[in-house]
């Protein structure tokens, strides 16, 4: 009798054991899935969001474009990106008023932008309603960002009723629905790369050459030691080098082909914030005439980890030189150089020739939209798929924001419309 009580009691234990493991597992195996249906949820609000900023870009395009083809270009784009929402969300449950509302709204906004695509020119009214729709996406995107976590939270949890009537994420769905390509370190920062590199003589440079160029570039005085680096690949083979200075050290990349710097970058970049972006971009020049980079000028700036990273670009005449750019770093707490990134100068640079413009400035004013209230112009040479163009580049305000505008400086059509946005680095036009 003993016997046949110990027998079962070790079976119900061994069934105990059995089934927590099994539940652990199951517990396991739930908490996976459900760690990957938030991935696919937050994935898909994230998505959403991009493309209602895209949106807005595309919007505000549309209204300063002064070319009826860049319109269509960007009205198409506007169309794509409310298909884009709607896939996005129709991942999440549709039953929440957040995704439904925004599903409605992306599909009303495509609908709206095609009858654009079929007119021959953009209305007063349409332009109108188009700055509505720019202020509603913007309005859609917030409220997006704020349902979004609760969307994700409660789906995750299985709950997939309606917000309840009232939700402030709700609410602001109901009211109804601005952005051209941002510009976050500068116009045309990275330029095509096309051909060889036009600023690299043909002279071949040897490791022991490398390593003392490098030395003499970051400054001789400062240089404690140059070692050899890692060799590197690509359209602009270079031999590697290792800069040491007394608090930092600096990788450097040297051309093999001309001995020019392609790019120089410290291993740390935590200094601490004591010099100003003037002190820094005054220096950075000097750093640049005295390398013998001449004829710079300096055009936007970003601050970061306490470096500053001051664009230039090369000058022909009074021409700018979009293509030809070079970006340098500056330390925040000595001003001093410790970064460079030279590949669109080296790749591009060269003597264009006659620079002539065939209309003059208030020629091509007339071409830039009368929305956008211009405030400065200059002529300068931009990249684009067919090669460089000569433009005026006109800068206005819009709705509080600042814009360039891209004239061609021969035929009067508008190249590029770019919009300045001063982000979290502090970003601004110098």
């Amino acid at each position: 009798m003993k016997r046949n009580m110990l027998i079962v009691l070790i079976a119900s234990m061994v069934i105990l054991a059995v089934s927590t493991g099994v539940t652990a597992r199951v517990s396991a195996r739930a908490e996976r899935l459900e760690a990957r249906l938030r991935e696919v949820y937050e994935g898909a609000v994230l998505s959403a969001l991009r493309q209602m900023e895209d949106m807005q870009v595309a919007l505000s395009k549309v209204l300063l474009s002064s070319d009826r083809g860049a319109e269509a270009q960007y009205l198409s784009q506007v169309s794509s990106g409310a298909a884009q929402v709607q896939r996005s969300l129709s991942l999440l449950p549709l039953g929440y008023t957040a995704t439904q509302n925004a599903v409605k709204f992306a599909n009303q906004l495509a609908d709206y932008v095609n009858t654009l695509l079929k007119a021959e020119a953009l209305t007063e009214a349409e332009a109108a309603t188009l700055g509505t729709l720019i202020s509603a996406c913007a309005d859609s995107a917030s409220a997006l960002t704020k349902a979004g976590q609760d969307v994700t939270n409660q789906a995750v949890a299985g709950n997939a009723s309606y917000y309840p009537a009232g939700n402030q994420a709700s609410a602001a769905y109901d009211s109804a629905v601005n952005y051209p390509t941002l510009i976050y370190d500068g116009p045309f920062s990275d330029a095509r790369e096309n051909g060889t590199a036009k600023a690299l003589s043909d002279h071949a440079v040897t490791q022991a050459e490398a390593l003392q160029i490098a030395r003499d570039f970051v400054g001789a005085e400062r240089a404690v030691s140059a070692e050899a680096g890692p060799e590197m690949g690509g359209v602009i083979p270079c031999w590697g080098v290792i800069v040491r200075l007394p608090d930092v050290t600096l990788q450097a990349a040297v051309t093999k082909q001309g001995g020019k710097i392609l790019w120089l970058a410290p291993d740390s970049a935590d200094f601490r914030a004591e010099k100003s972006v003037e002190e820094c971009r005054k220096n950075a020049m000097q750093f640049l005439e005295s390398r013998g980079y001449e004829h710079m000028r300096p055009t936007y700036f970003q601050m970061y980890q306490g470096v500053a990273v001051i664009s230039f670009a090369a000058t022909q005449g009074e021409t700018l030189l979009y293509p030809d750019l070079i970006k340098v770093q500056c330390r925040l707490d000595t001003a001093q150089v410790v970064g460079w990134e030279a590949r669109n100068y080296l790749m591009n640079h060269t003597n264009r020739g006659l620079l002539t413009p065939q209309l003059t400035r208030e020629e091509a004013r007339t071409r830039v939209s009368e929305r956008l209230k211009t405030n400065a112009a200059r002529l300068c040479l931009i990249p684009t798929d067919a090669g460089e163009k000569l433009c005026y580049e006109f800068q206005g305000e819009y709705g509080g924001h600042t814009y360039l505008a891209y004239i061609n400086a021969d035929t009067g059509r508008q190249e590029e419309l770019l919009k300045v946005v001063e982000g979290a680095s502090g970003l601004e036009a110098v």
